[in-house]
């Protein structure tokens, strides 16, 4: 899996995920967003659209930074998920728990119900 994060306005991080997040890619994935939550008010926008596969050891990395970042008064947002990966989030049961947008310029702005969009 590749991990890039950008700084955009304002005051959010964009974290681009491209490949597969697995039990084998999650610590990477667990680092970055554990540096970026534990910041004051962490806004976080993890862009999805470039993830070929997600097993629940991923899901589970991106339910505690997003709980992590709301302990800190903020929020991780989903970006450009799949339909298996909205699926999949909808039979878990964290459908609720993680807000979904349809790309990064609409979670960045909150824009929609924070719900899958795509």
């Amino acid at each position: 899996m590749q991990v890039s994060v950008a700084h955009r306005p304002p005051n959010t991080a964009v974290l681009t995920l491209r490949g597969s997040l697995d039990i084998d890619t999650a610590p990477a994935l667990r680092a970055n967003l554990r540096r970026l939550v534990e910041r004051p008010a962490p806004h976080v926008v993890v862009d999805v659209a470039g993830l070929d596969f997600v097993d629940s050891m991923g899901i589970g990395v991106l339910v505690t930074g997003h709980s992590r970042a709301m302990e800190h008064n903020g929020w991780v947002r989903l970006a450009g998920p799949s339909s298996f990966l909205r699926r999949l989030l909808d039979t878990l049961g964290l459908g609720e728990h993680l807000e979904l947008y349809p790309d990064v310029d609409a979670a960045i702005a909150g824009a929609g119900t924070g719900t899958a969009q795509a």
